[in-house]
């Protein structure tokens, strides 16, 4: 079973913009972001708080954070910060950076920034407990167990056939029976529930099927018909029906600690779905967005929301009707990517966001 849609890559060669959106890669010849005029010179990280949230009380533009960030060389991960760490404003060789105050002030800034500090080797630090991105429990249930696959794979592996009792089956510890290709005994495999399918707004092309994992079995025996049997290990708050998937658990690996950064795409995207809603976003909502992996996406990636200008009439020209332009009405940043596929979390919203909304990368200047 693959994760992936290559099979329906090509369909998306009609971009939702008909150029391709490119931000630099390059920025040595740009000035540094706009420092507040409010930015607190000290702050204390509290519990609760995120590394957007904190962006945010300094820097105009908070995607730009790593660049007045003064990172610890002697540190592996140099940009984790925790509860208690107090930040500092400082400037430092003609340049206003933030820093976390070692007891030095703006001197051990500038040690660690420069690296004249003695230490022979670099400190491994733990991430652990460390201020994340944004809040976890907002994205927690669209990182554990739900993912995007391609719906051709889906409909081809096995399914559940009926459980021992037939009946519902809600608890680790119970018997189920898949049919299909026989599945190896002695192998872990995930029961996956079919949800929402895909569909690219502008090409209507289906571009990936939502599912979720409900539980986890081992495969005990094959019959001579290939009906395979397996035992319940793990529920997820969902009980086990027949029709359910059954295949090898994906591995839906995220990256322990990501950082907001201007997403490097390669065109721009749109807002397909709101999650658990049926209408609008707003800052702390999850999105689906259709950049993927072959977009260049990945977790992290901060992109402009624009939604269309309204269509007025010129009572100068004949009533003419002309279409105003577009204007950026939040942002959101990818948590999760799959490969036409992402989900967003909602970073900030002027106005309600909705399905249809573009999507850029942030300006950068």
């Amino acid at each position: 079973m693959k994760i992936s849609l290559n099979g329906m890559a090509k369909a998306l060669l009609i971009t939702i913009f008909s150029s391709v959106i490119l931000i630099p890669t390059a920025y040595a010849n740009n000035p540094l972001p706009t420092i507040k005029a409010d930015a607190p010179n000290r702050y204390t990280v509290k519990k609760g708080d995120t590394l957007w949230d904190i962006s945010g009380r300094y820097l105009d533009s908070p995607w730009r954070w790593k660049e007045i960030w003064a990172t610890n060389k002697q540190i592996k991960n140099p940009n984790l910060i925790y509860p208690n760490d107090i930040l500092i404003l400082c400037v430092i060789q003609g340049k206003t950076l933030i820093g976390v105050d070692t007891g030095e002030g703006c001197a051990g800034v500038e040690k660690q920034l420069t690296g004249n500090m003695v230490a022979s080797s670099v400190t491994i630090t733990s991430t652990a407990n460390s201020i994340p991105a944004i809040p976890m429990t907002a994205i927690q249930h669209w990182l554990d167990k739900t993912i995007i696959v391609n719906p051709k794979d889906f409909n081809t592996t096995p399914y559940v056939l009926a459980s021992k009792t037939r009946n519902l089956i809600t608890a680790s510890g119970d018997k189920i029976y898949a049919k299909g290709v026989p599945l190896i005994v002695g192998q872990r495999y995930g029961v996956y529930r079919e949800g929402e399918m895909y569909v690219d707004p502008r090409t209507q092309k289906i571009i990936g099927l939502e599912v979720t994992q409900v539980a986890t079995g081992l495969a005990t025996n094959v019959a001579s018909n290939g009906v395979t049997s397996l035992q319940l290990t793990d529920s997820y708050d969902k009980e086990v029906r027949e029709g359910d998937r059954v295949f090898v658990e994906l591995d839906n690996a995220i990256p322990p600690v990501f950082y907001p950064t201007p997403a490097t795409v390669n065109r721009g995207g749109m807002i397909v779905r709101v999650m658990d809603s049926i209408s609008s976003a707003a800052r702390g909502s999850v999105v689906a967005i259709n950049l993927g992996s072959i977009h260049g996406a990945k977790p992290g990636d901060v992109l402009t929301v624009y939604q269309k200008g309204p269509l007025v009439r010129d009572t100068i020209d004949n009533d003419t009707p002309v279409r105003l332009p577009s204007e950026p009405t939040g942002m959101v940043m990818v948590f999760n990517t799959f490969d036409d596929i992402s989900y967003a979390y909602v970073l900030s919203s002027e106005l309600p966001l909705n399905v249809g909304d573009q999507l850029l990368p942030p300006p950068y200047l």
